[in-house]
Order: structure tokens, then sequence, then C-alpha cells
């Protein structure tokens, strides 16, 4: 509408001689009109399918110009439709309150000595063969007298598809429409095309705008579908993997509870409850460790490590499994592999036993070889897992590193597992300072090599005996729990201690403030009546210095530091392990120890 009327407005100039300024002013005012109008239109009518609209229906003429004996028009050419305003319908001897037209009626209105010079403009325009149109026709009012009347407009729509005509009406050899304007100055009309071009720029700039936002929106719409679709996967896999170790689990113990004298079969099925027990515990923490490194707050520690011990340990605890598979598993060293390097040896084994468990899974035939090498150059530590199972597609290969995600769905249905594994590795590589890639052949096998930054490091001493404690040692639990309770004085009894045990945190106060002296606390930090976190607080504020060993189930970011800042030693999470139990028992004690022994010394 914005060009259309343009084109008018100069065919107008063009066309008026000494008058034409006040004219195109007239015009300018309808182009002003009309972008203002185009500001303030509705959503919906700035949608793409609407667009056709504002040409074939401009938007009503501007009040300067029916105060003024000019009028507008448009006739659209696809649908036959005319527009015409109230002040075009004066001119033409209409009542302006009469609805609007089909260009069809209108001819009927045209003297037919002037049909002729009438079709062979609007032909010209529609070929392009004119620069505009500038008729003269007699009209035909409601009261049968003919009136002339000159219209001046142009074509709207591509050369090749004009899809309508749009203009200004005058009366034909009247210049007095002009008188009431003519005081304005071409300062003036600069001043309103520049406001025009203005206009126009914004409206371009706010549709490119518009356009990339649809775009990002789309892409977003997109991303969230797809990450939708792989955790409906993921969780539905993950009921699976779930479900499957709970019933043996469940069904096991029923077995044993039905069957209490036959001590071989129980040996047996309580073996099968541990090792579901395991894989459930192995899932819970694969959840967990991706939470933790989603949140940026994973805790890396770098320490002395032997890493060809943490391997062997990894290839000793698959090789039971290879060997009932009927695989082999082989451990290669390099030369150049020091005896200790500074690494994380929790996340380093973890990243490892990932590897090499994928490995031992997705091989049927043959074995996996797992090859340890350091380059000194540039401290680089690398742990290649290469097997010959079933190999990964070119195409599927970037998304196993993906979380919730394995090379397809049948994968997850034969083999099992959540497809969080090699996400977890991969940003546990990129945090040790190293990266995780893969070289694999469909059909034949797949190498996956892990890599860390580990530079040389002096080796540590023995670490603490984790089988036992020292005899007689006073622990008091304090857990709310009955079967947990059970359990762990069950552990501790076997490590050597000597336990006595409290059900919330208000008599583990009472009993460490005020009872028998006691060596260790263990403390669960959910407990009712008063729960961990205020337990240790009341203590450390009472002066107290007994060692405190945060036990809880939580395991999530900021678990461990919220435990500390309350004043426990250290944190360990349910369930409970004996090695892990006694070797944290007997390192805060040693910690305090020292600490105690360098504030006499000092």
């Amino acid at each position: 509408m914005v060009i259309g009327l343009l084109g008018a407005i100069l065919v107008a100039a063009g066309h008026l001689g000494g008058g034409g300024v006040a004219v195109v002013l007239v015009g300018v005012t309808m182009l002003l009109a009309a972008t203002v109008a185009s500001h303030r239109r509705t959503p919906s009518e700035a949608t793409p399918g609407a667009a056709a609209s504002p040409q074939s229906a401009p938007a009503p003429a501007p009040d300067s110009l029916i105060a003024s004996r000019a009028g507008s028009w448009s006739w659209s050419l696809e649908d036959g439709t005319g527009r015409l305003d109230a002040a075009f319908k004066r001119l033409a001897g209409l009542d302006p309150e009469t609805a609007d037209e089909r260009f069809e009626a209108m001819l009927e209105r045209v003297h037919p000595e002037d049909l002729q010079s009438m079709h062979a403009g609007i032909e010209a325009v529609c070929a392009g063969e004119s620069t505009g149109l500038d008729l003269t026709l007699r009209l035909r009012g409601d009261d049968g007298n003919w009136r002339p009347v000159r219209l001046i407009g142009d074509a709207l729509g591509a050369t090749t598809a004009v899809r309508s005509l749009c203009g200004i009406a005058i009366p034909a050899g009247d210049d007095d429409v002009t008188s009431g304007s003519a005081a304005r100055t071409s300062d003036e009309l600069l001043r309103a095309l520049s406001d025009l071009s203005q206009a126009n720029t914004d409206l371009e700039r706010v549709r490119i705008d518009l356009e990339r936002r649809n775009r990002q929106l789309e892409e977003a719409r997109r991303t969230a579908m797809d990450a939708t679709r792989s955790k409906s996967e993921f969780l539905a896999n993950m009921s699976h993997e779930i479900r499957t170790p709970l019933a043996a689990i469940i069904g096991y113990a029923e077995l044993i509870a039905e069957d209490p004298e036959n001590p071989a079969a129980h040996a047996e099925m309580a073996g099968t409850i541990r090792r579901n027990g395991e894989h459930l515990l192995a899932l819970v923490g694969d959840i967990l460790d991706l939470s933790k490194i989603e949140a940026g707050r994973v805790e890396i520690e770098r320490i002395p490590t032997d890493p060809a011990a943490c391997v062997r340990d990894v290839i000793d605890l698959l090789s039971p499994e290879a060997t009932r598979r009927g695989l082999t598993l082989a451990f290669e060293t390099g030369a150049e592999v020091p005896p200790s390097v500074a690494l994380d040896p929790t996340r380093f084994r973890q990243v490892v036993l990932n590897l090499v468990g994928n490995a031992v899974k997705f091989t049927e035939d043959g074995g996996v070889v797992v090859r340890l090498d350091h380059h000194a150059a540039s401290n680089r530590l690398e742990v290649a897992v290469t097997d010959t199972g079933i190999g990964i597609d070119p195409a599927r290969r970037a998304r196993v590193f993906e979380p919730f995600r394995q090379a397809d769905g049948s994968t997850t249905r034969r083999f099992g597992g959540t497809g969080l594994g090699l996400s977890i590795s991969r940003r546990l590589c990129e945090l040790l300072g190293g990266e995780l890639s893969v070289e694999s052949i469909p059909g034949m096998g797949s190498t996956f090599t892990a890599a860390f930054h580990a530079p040389p490091a002096m080796p540590l001493g023995n670490a603490p005996d984790a089988e036992s404690l020292s005899p007689g040692l006073r622990v008091l639990l304090a857990e709310d729990g009955p079967d947990n309770r059970r359990l762990i004085e069950h552990l501790l009894g076997r490590l050597g201690a000597t336990v006595d045990s409290v059900e919330n945190g208000a008599e583990a106060v009472e009993r460490v403030l005020h009872g028998q002296p006691i060596d260790v606390l263990l403390l669960d930090m959910q407990m009712p009546v008063m729960d961990g976190w205020e337990a240790a607080r009341r203590i450390r504020n009472a002066g107290c210095a007994v060692p405190i060993i945060a036990l809880t189930a939580n395991a999530l970011p900021g678990d461990r530091a919220a435990c500390l800042e309350a004043g426990c030693d250290e944190y360990l999470t349910k369930p409970v392990r004996r090695p892990d139990l006694a070797r944290t028992i007997v390192s805060v004690i040693e910690r305090r120890n020292r600490h105690e022994n360098h504030r006499k010394a000092g």
C-alpha cells in the first residue's frame, strides 16, 4: 500500500504542475496514515496469511484528505472489490453512506465514451507500459448527472502480478482543491517524506527481527521436543532397569524367608540380592552424577594416584563377567606410565569402569584389551579400551555421548542400560583436563580413548586399614530408622567397635555433652525431634571437638558442603559399605589426633 501510494503521489506531482505540491502533501498524509495503521495492526493481521489484506483494502483516508475536495480509491484486480472514501463519493455524486461497490458496478457509472480510455490506461499500468494512471472520467451520480473526476494512481504488486490499483481523485480541471494547502512549503513535503522513509525503515527492521525470533523459537521448539522424546525414552528404560533388579531382590528375599533350613541356597540367593542391589545403586549414582555435572558442582580432587592399580582393580572386578561370557579381558601398560600421578582416583576409576563395562557388555565374541599409556611431554594419561563388539554406525557415533541416549533404541532393548554412562564419562574427562573419543567400525568393534591431564606425583604413604578399627573404639550412632540402625550396628561390631545408639539429634546432643565419653559420632542428618544439622551445630557451639561423620541418603550437589558447614568432619552416603565406613572413621580420628598434637606442640 505504501509503495503504491508513493507511486501515485509521484505521478500526481508530475501531472499537477504548480499546484502539485499541495496534492502531493495530501498524498503524503495518506501515506503517513497508512504507515501508522500498519504500525497499529493487530498480530493476527500481521501474519503471512493476512499479508494481502492491507493491499486490497487500504486504510480509510485521513481527516485532512476528507476535509479537502480530494478523495482516495482502490480497486482489487483479484476479486473485483472497490474501496471509495466519502470524499470520492461526494465528488462522484454518490451517497457517502452507501457501501462500496464492485468494480463491475463502478464501470456502469463511467460514461460510455470514457470506457475505452479507462481500459487502455489500466492495461498500460498493469503491463508496466505506463509509469502511473492519470484519467479524467465522467461518472454518473445517484441523481443521474455526469461529473468529471480526475483519477491519479498506480498499481500495487510486482510488475508481472499486479494485484490492485489505488490512488487519489480530484475534480477535473479544478485547482481549488489545492487552495487549502497552497501555503505548505517544499520543506514540509521533504520532512513528511523523511518521516515516511524512517517509518518504512523501522518497519523493515521490525520485520527482520520478527523473522529472526521466529527462527529461534522454531529451533528452540525442535530442541525441546527432541529433549522430551529422549527423556521419555530414558524414563521408560529406567523403569525397566529399576524393576528388573527389584524383582530379583524381592523374589529371592521371599525365598530365603520361606526356606530357612537351606543355608547353601541362601548364600547363592544372597549373592543375587547383592548383585541386583549393586546395580540399583549404580543407576542412582549415574543419575546423581549427571545432576551434579549439569549443576556445575562436581567436586574434583587431585591426589597422588597409582593409575595402573586403578585399572587393575577394574579388570579384577569385571573379569568374572567376561569369563562367564566367554571373552578375554587383557591389560597392557606402557613403559612410561609413572607409579603415581596427580589425579582424582574416584573419577578416574569411574570412567575406566564405565568404558570397560560397556566393552564387555557389547561384545559377544572375542575379547577386550585395555591399554594404559602416559606421555611425559604433555602430562597426558590415556586409557584405550578396544573391543571386538558390535561397533557403532558413523551416523550415530556422536549421539552416544548425549545424555539419555544410546546408539539406537534397539541397543537399549538388547543390552539394557540407561544411556548415561558415556555422557558422564566424557564430562568427567573434560573436568580432569582431557577428553573422550571413539573410533568404531560396525560389526568389527570400537576403541574408546579416555585422556586425562595427569602429571607425575610423589606417592602417598599406606592408606589406613579398611578392614578393622581399634579394639574397643567407642562409637555413638544417631539413626532413627530401625533397619539401618541394626545394619550399621552390625557393621561396626564386625569392625571391632563398641556401639551405643540413639534415635534422634536431641538424644545425640545430650549423650555427647553429658554422657560417657565417645571417640566418634555417626550422625544421620534427617531425624525427628532434631535433625543432624542442628545437632552438629549445637555440639560445636558447646566447644566439643568429638569427630562427627554425617550419614545421609542425600547425595545431590551441595549436600556434602552443607554437612561440613554444620560442623561435621566427614560425609558418607547410604547405603554404607563396611570398607568405606572403616576407612572414614580411621581417617577422621587420625586427622583429629594430628590436630590435637599440633595444638599441644604449639
